[in-house]
């Protein structure tokens, strides 16, 4: 038996409302040419670069409107995965001894004031024993919960390199492979 159309446009117009879901367990998110300054002449291992950039998280949804912060329809919001590219300056990430990757709502801070929580997404420590090539492949297990840094504007991302940085300009692609799951 065939449900006739105008029955459907009946059950949509007495208030049906219908339950949506989207679960993406594989979203990657590139940043281009993320900057680091280059290192003093001189400067040996133990040295530090720190490269910064924010996404405004209003553009995806999650601040731009007075509801968004409560987050009710997002069930998770993960970072499963981070993907170091060398650009200019770098030809590999042998240089690298250790690399952070911390995120917070209140400028490229690595503290967390009232309300402002700071998440750590990212603690890499380079094993001397493994060849480190142009690519910087980590994935996060367990994956980081990005949820408590959502309810605000701005995502600040700060970058944290140590080891013998070049003595010039460099810069790197970043992908974060994320995980989301939605559901009104």
């Amino acid at each position: 038996m065939r449900f006739p159309a105008f029955a459907l446009g009946g059950v949509l117009a007495i208030g049906c409302n219908p339950s949506v879901e989207i679960d993406a367990p594989d979203i990657e998110v590139t940043q281009p040419n993320l900057q680091f300054h280059s290192a003093l002449a001189g400067a040996g291992a133990g040295t530090s670069a720190t490269g910064f950039f924010q996404i405004s998280t209003a553009k995806l949804g999650a601040a731009s409107n007075p509801d968004a912060g409560t987050l009710k329809n997002i069930e998770r919001l993960q970072i499963t995965r981070v993907v170091f590219k060398a650009d200019t300056g770098i030809s590999d990430f042998s240089f690298l001894d250790h690399l952070t990757v911390m995120g917070a709502n209140l400028g490229y801070a690595t503290q967390s004031s009232p309300g402002r929580p700071v998440v750590q997404i990212l603690d890499y420590q380079a094993d001397p024993d493994v060849l480190v090539g142009a690519v910087l492949d980590l994935p996060l297990d367990p994956p980081v919960d990005m949820l408590p840094l959502w309810g605000y504007p701005r995502l600040y991302l700060t970058f944290t390199a140590t080891g013998a940085p070049p003595q010039v300009d460099w810069s790197i692609d970043v992908v974060f492979s994320l995980s989301l799951k939605i559901t009104q």
